[in-house]
């Protein structure tokens, strides 16, 4: 009998895992364009919470492509409202609701995580602020990323989505109804240059932060504790920013084109050359065989010499 449950399990695992994996792969090989920096940081051999910024409802798709592990991600109980939603919720993206009014239903949701995350290496994901932020900064940081590690004692992975396209406007109706807007930006960043920012671990354990709260900790100061862990992942996510702009301008530098050098032929072909172009023209030797003179359409002046001014302006 323990060996047909074995078996039924099984089974039902696969059947249900299928349609994450086929389409996150479809997405990751076949769309998605990530560049992933500083992938060390992540654990190897504990289990982690991931943080990520929230700029649209892509984000789950850009970071399962990126970080290529199983990821249970907190999600607003809002998301699972239709049978498609919360089919797409539960198996594509392995999430678990959190009620923001009916908070007694959230002790169910807690219980999974804890027993999800017992005894065995697990990666949660988080959205610390809570809502999409499009206006390219971030918006309040909330407590539960900071309350999870707590309870848990998992580090948190602070991970910056940088470049992404923010989707539809949040003032439009595609920008208001979540399954359109996260369709919308699934198809916007197809193809675009997606860079995802790995951040140092914040550990709640960790010698460094036990010293910092060790006297809010003696007299049970639970907010306080969640508060200074909230305002140290903040402090992570500003540095991964600047970090981030920091190393794509100076890949951008590098992977500038050098110029091409380039022998005219004729004059024309100066006088045509775009002014941005990259390619630079070498002024050719007159009276080699293999190239024309390129005055020889041009009238000479008073004193039988070419116009070399007008060669100047137009070099």
């Amino acid at each position: 009998m323990r060996f047909l449950r074995k078996i039924n399990n099984f089974l039902l695992n696969i059947l249900y895992n299928t349609p994450r994996v086929l389409f996150i792969n479809f997405y990751k090989y076949g769309v998605a364009r990530i560049r992933v920096y500083w992938p060390k940081k992540i654990p190897k051999n504990s289990s982690a919470i991931f943080a990520f910024n929230h700029t649209t409802g892509a984000d789950p798709i850009i970071v399962l492509s990126a970080l290529k592990r199983k990821i249970y991600f907190l999600a607003d109980s809002d998301r699972f409202r239709t049978k498609f939603t919360d089919f797409f919720f539960r198996k594509i993206l392995n999430s678990i609701p959190l009620f923001k009014k009916e908070h007694i239903k959230n002790a169910a949701s807690f219980k999974e995580m804890f027993s999800i995350s017992k005894d065995r290496k697990i990666f949660f994901g988080i959205f610390p602020e809570g809502n999409l932020i499009k206006n390219g900064s971030f918006g309040k940081f909330h407590d539960g990323a900071a309350y999870l590690s707590y309870k848990t004692k998992i580090p948190i992975v602070p991970v910056y989505i940088h470049n992404m396209h923010k989707g539809p406007r949040p003032d439009t109706w595609c920008g208001r109804n979540p399954i359109c807007e996260g369709i919308y930006s699934l198809f916007s960043n197809a193809f675009r240059r997606v860079n995802v920012f790995i951040g140092d671990p914040i550990n709640p354990v960790a010698e460094e932060i036990c010293r910092d709260l060790m006297e809010l900790t003696n007299r049970e100061n639970y907010k306080e504790i969640l508060d200074k862990i909230t305002c140290k992942l903040e402090e992570e996510f500003n540095e991964l920013k600047n970090e981030a702009e920091k190393t794509v301008n100076t890949r951008k530098a590098k992977n500038k084109k050098k110029p091409v050098f380039k022998k005219a032929t004729s004059f024309s072909e100066i006088k045509e050359m775009p002014e941005n172009s990259s390619t630079v023209i070498i002024k050719p030797e007159f009276g080699a065989p293999d190239v024309k003179n390129p005055f020889e359409d041009y009238d000479k002046d008073k004193d039988g010499e070419f116009p070399e001014n007008n060669l100047a302006d137009n070099i």
